[in-house]
């Protein structure tokens, strides 16, 4: 084969991973120039066009996406082996690119980011928060973290972080107006500010426990949010009750700023879990990162 193509096939498999020549060549640590000539070469000798370019957007071809899947598994391979022989005696080191729901990084890796940033200083992390569920090979990322029924098929995933708990919190003021229910039925008729799955478009149902039963509520909403960060202001206004992860508002909850209501039907707590594609060949990186963050649980 060609030894250019070859040589310019970890420029095109970054460029189509980061979906751009700009992120790619900060991913590489080189030129966008650069970048761009040595995807204009790799196009020339191939005698085929792999990108689609607009001046706002570059996108795979039929015949880029082809390439991609044909290269993808081999030069994963290649450099996680690559990575773990030049890391046997050493400090973990290069980019980590981890996907998390903004919930996970919240709960489970802000906490103590600071203090994997210093125990390892020579990793280069890269935390994308993104509520949707992310294919972490086709977008290349090292691992994901979501809760445990969420992930991806096919994954190997560890705990990390600690059991969830859920509650249903409203404001003072919101009790004080409306009542405060007394079973889970009793939502439908009161506010419930409720929780839409980017992506998918799905309401989430409110989930409860009576004795040893899970049930599934769908009470009507009067708010919709599809961002997590945004209940926190929603339920403080008075706009309504809501099913919130207790660990984001603990300080709230103390401070009396915000009630916890419906104690004895809380639902069982959640697991959030550290998901990546294999044991086999996994850079020292992500065995740092596994092991840190699993330790806080």
């Amino acid at each position: 084969m060609d030894p250019n193509i070859l040589a310019a096939l970890p420029v095109f498999r970054m460029v189509a991973q980061a979906g751009g020549f700009t992120a790619a060549s900060g991913r590489l640590g080189i030129s966008v120039s650069a970048v761009s000539q040595s995807i204009r070469q790799l196009e020339h000798r191939m005698g085929i066009r792999l990108f689609d370019r607009t001046s706002r957007s570059v996108r795979l071809t039929e015949r880029g996406r082809l390439l991609l899947d044909a290269v993808e598994g081999p030069m994963g391979l290649l450099s996680g082996a690559i990575e773990t022989i030049g890391q046997a005696d050493g400090q973990p080191s290069g980019h980590l690119r981890i996907t998390l729901s903004r919930l996970a990084a919240e709960i489970c890796v802000l906490p103590t980011l600071a203090d994997f940033v210093r125990r390892y200083p020579a990793v280069r992390l890269e935390l994308s928060t993104d509520d949707r569920l992310t294919d972490i090979v086709s977008n290349g990322f090292d691992a994901g973290i979501r809760v445990h029924g969420a992930l991806e098929l096919d994954m190997i995933s560890v705990p990390t972080g600690p059991p969830s708990r859920r509650s249903m919190l409203a404001s003072r003021d919101y009790l004080a107006r409306a009542g405060t229910p007394q079973s889970p039925e009793d939502l439908s008729g009161h506010a419930v500010v409720r929780y839409r799955f980017p992506g998918s478009g799905r309401l989430e149902p409110l989930t409860f426990r009576r004795g040893d039963e899970t049930i599934q509520l769908d009470p009507p909403a009067a708010l919709i949010l599809d961002d997590n960060s945004h209940f926190a202001l929603a339920s403080r206004a008075g706009l309504g009750l809501a099913q919130r992860f207790r660990a984001t508002e603990e300080a709230a909850i103390a401070s009396g700023e915000l009630i916890s209501v419906l104690d004895a039907y809380e639902p069982e707590p959640l697991q959030f879990h550290i998901y990546f594609p294999s044991r086999d060949l996994q850079p020292a990186k992500l065995r740092a990162f596994v092991d840190w963050f699993k330790r806080v649980r």
